[in-house]
């Protein structure tokens, strides 16, 4: 017992020591590209799967969910510019055995350039490093519906472009020099109004590697 108590204490100290070293270290990274899987909460749907099955009618309903790329480039000690590009979908599709199939798709791909400030300073020492984003550019919204029916047979697409912007904020845990975890929350500001039907928040969770050397302006 007090054997393992004791590899526990220096297993403790030696992680809490890799992430104070990692966590200064990371700061002095000049670039960067990460990925993120995401759940966008477009038009108030479901955060899961809904899938139903009776004896001559089924459905499969799909959240919004998708993935960004993104990437980064140090502008000062805490801040960043950010280049993002995702795609994010739901699906819903109903099938009347005797009368056909409905599926309905929608999709936004947003482009979006914006900046990320951290809230700790180059010298500190913990590997949390949270932050505030804020950003714009286009989005382009995509509705496509099919119909399969006894009598019809056709796909309707519908794409447009709009303008909008972000605002949230996250957080990256760095596990060392070059990669870090990220977790993302923002809101998503459609034709800049908070009542589009795309307009709301965004929850993401991803990873990033960094490279570069940054040597800080600033006076030590």
């Amino acid at each position: 017992m007090k054997r393992q108590s004791m590899i526990s204490l220096a297993a403790m100290a030696t992680l809490a020591s890799l992430l104070s070293y990692s966590s200064v270290q990371a700061q002095a990274r000049s670039t960067g590209i990460g990925l993120r899987g995401t759940y966008w909460n477009m038009n108030n749907g479901p955060a899961h799967i809904i899938v139903t099955d009776r004896d001559d009618y089924s459905a499969v309903d799909v959240g919004s969910g998708g993935a960004w790329i993104f990437f980064f480039s140090r502008v000062d000690d805490q801040t960043f510019f950010e280049f993002s590009l995702g795609v994010v979908g739901s699906v819903q599709g109903e099938s009347h055995h005797d009368f056909g199939d409905d599926l309905d798709i929608t999709a936004v791909t947003p482009v979006l350039l914006g900046f990320r400030h951290n809230l700790f300073s180059m010298r500190s020492q913990s590997a949390l490093q949270p932050y505030i984003a804020y950003g714009a550019g286009p989005y382009w919204l995509h509705d496509i519906k099919v119909r399969d029916g006894i009598y019809t047979d056709e796909a309707m697409v519908n794409s447009r472009l709009k303008p909008g912007g972000y605002a949230g904020g996250g957080m990256n845990f760095m596990m060392a020099s070059w990669f870090g975890l990220n977790f993302d929350v923002k809101y998503h500001f459609i034709d800049f109004n908070v009542n589009h039907d795309y307009s709301g928040f965004e929850y993401g969770l991803g990873f990033s590697f960094m490279w570069g050397k940054y040597k800080s302006g600033r006076r030590r």
